[in-house]
């Protein structure tokens, strides 16, 4: 029993053996109560958190690591279930949780586990009575939805069955625009300002295409897409003659003025004669200072006399103490000495630098205590080695909040790290556990976390659900300290907090409460 609703990710990625991008479903999730207005409401808290750059980052390195691996649908060699266990997990709090406000909060489901689904399944294949949802991913900051009616609504009004809805046409399936004479009733006036509401949330997001879902699962969408080409068809045998559109122009912004491409050269000189004075008088002319950037990164190694002049560059260009390092090969010496310019950095961004080490982790934390976020994307250090230096200095993130690497979010079921603190609540009804665990932590983290969760038990009708909702835990705790200003669907999230049990066999202290058993502890 249930409303049953299932939504899908989908993306443009190269399939293996191939050069030109498809779309293909990457992630996929089962509701069991899901229909009318919430389908719209958990697609506008997924749309508002893909959409925030320090998660949109993880997504796009999550995708770049699926291009030419896999086939297409059901093609060798075959997708694994999860591929993107973080985009994954931002899909099932987005659907089953919303701590906005502490006093209505949604909560809904059991564990992470229970409602993951295999992403090489068919839109159609899931126990369903509500429909679909369709999110293209693909740029996590310009995503796209649909709804689709892959085997039927169980709702007031028919809707057309696998092509794609908008959010207009499928929540007026289940609330069909009130006459007159309803909407003199005051139940009524105040469930079509809902809907109204509702639907304007998504107002202006751009609408998944039939073509897209046919690509992704061709043998479930090439009719669809044969009748509506051939009703487009019979459209133009049956018009004028459409006008031949204008030709498309290049976009000026995207085309690099003479003036830009003349700064590549010059940069590339002054480092050979080790001179850059002449080019430091450039970094305060408008669009310059971004353009020596670009010219610097490519270096590699990069050059000692190139280090003052990007030092100088640099703090022309940083905005709200965000140090952006990716792309530039420089070695642990050479990021220190970098650091020492910018002593109240709190964001450090080293992506996609191959020269990075853990030794380089070690002295960024030791000697840059205003350091509050580290991103490290694409490098060369591997998981064990951060998982052990978690363990030999775990001193050195006292003072993190939040560190960005594949090992805090590539297995959302286990702790592959050493834990700093535990959260484990025991759910007595269902004989299971409520838990997360985290490398390490500050205390304002835990206390938005536990403020999150333990104010949803305010709620009779949400305090029932959260004693069952295993996964909000791990949603909780898996969110960075929120700014001023910063909501739960638009917090980001730069880990997955598996659960973790350490705790119970003398891993750190515990603190017992009636309705769960939470442990703290330095290592």
């Amino acid at each position: 029993m249930g409303q049953r609703h299932q939504v899908f990710l989908i993306a443009r990625v190269v399939p293996h053996g191939e050069t030109k991008a498809y779309y293909r479903c990457v992630a996929a999730l089962h509701h069991q109560w899901c229909y009318g207005r919430l389908p719209l409401h958990a697609t506008r808290r997924m749309l508002s958190l893909i959409k925030k750059e320090d998660n949109a980052e993880i997504i796009r390195e999550e995708l770049r690591l699926l291009n030419e691996k896999y086939g297409r649908w059901r093609q060798k060699p075959l997708l694994p279930d999860v591929p993107c266990p973080y985009t994954s997990f931002l899909l099932a709090t987005s659907w089953n949780l919303d701590f906005s406000d502490p006093l209505d909060p949604y909560v809904s489901g059991v564990s992470l586990y229970h409602a993951q689904l295999d992403a090489d399944m068919g839109s159609s294949e899931g126990d369903n009575n509500d429909g679909i949802t369709v999110i293209d991913i693909t740029d996590p900051e310009d995503p796209a939805y649909c709804f689709v009616s892959a085997t039927g609504l169980e709702s007031e009004e028919s809707v057309p069955h696998r092509v794609p809805l908008s959010a207009t046409d499928y929540v007026r399936a289940y609330y069909p625009v009130p006459s007159e004479v309803d909407l003199k009733e005051e139940r009524a006036r105040l469930v079509e300002d809902s809907v109204q509401q509702t639907i304007a949330a998504l107002d202006g997001v751009k609408l998944v295409e039939l073509e897209m879902l046919a690509e992704a699962w061709p043998q479930e969408y090439r009719n669809s897409l044969a009748a509506q080409k051939d009703e487009a068809t019979k459209a133009v045998d049956d018009s004028e003659v459409p006008p031949v559109p204008p030709p498309v122009t290049a976009d000026p912004a995207a085309i690099p003025s003479l003036a830009d491409l003349s700064v590549r050269p010059a940069v590339e000189h002054a480092l050979e004669l080790g001179e850059t004075e002449d080019i430091e008088q450039l970094i305060w002319l408008p669009g310059k200072a971004e353009a020596i950037i670009e010219a610097l990164k490519p270096r590699d190694p990069f050059p000692d006399s190139g280090l003052d002049l990007l030092s100088k560059t640099l703090s022309k260009t940083i905005r709200d103490d965000v140090l952006d390092l990716s792309d530039t090969f420089l070695s642990t010496e050479q990021i220190t000495s970098l650091l020492a310019d910018f002593p109240t950095v709190k964001t450090l961004k080293l992506s996609r630098n191959p020269v990075v080490t853990v030794d380089t982790i070690k002295s960024i934390l030791a000697s840059t205590p205003s350091l509050r976020r580290l991103v490290l994307l694409n490098t060369q250090i591997a998981n064990a080695d951060l998982s052990n230096l978690l363990s030999t200095s775990p001193k050195l993130f006292y003072h993190l909040e939040a560190l960005v690497h594949p090992l805090f979010y590539s297995s959302p079921t286990k702790a592959p790290f050493p834990s700093a603190f535990a959260y484990i609540g025991i759910v007595r009804m269902m004989r299971a556990v409520a838990a997360a665990s985290l490398p390490f932590f500050t205390p304002a983290l835990v206390v938005q976390a536990l403020t999150d969760y333990l104010s949803g038990y305010l709620d009779m009708l949400a305090s029932s659900s959260l004693l069952t909702a295993t996964l909000a835990p791990q949603a909780v705790f898996s969110s960075e300290v929120r700014k001023e200003g910063v909501t739960w669907v638009t917090r980001s999230v730069p880990m997955v907090a598996p659960p973790g049990l350490r705790a119970l066999v003398g891993k750190g202290g515990s603190l017992r409460l009636s309705m769960s058993c939470i442990a703290i502890g330095r290592m």
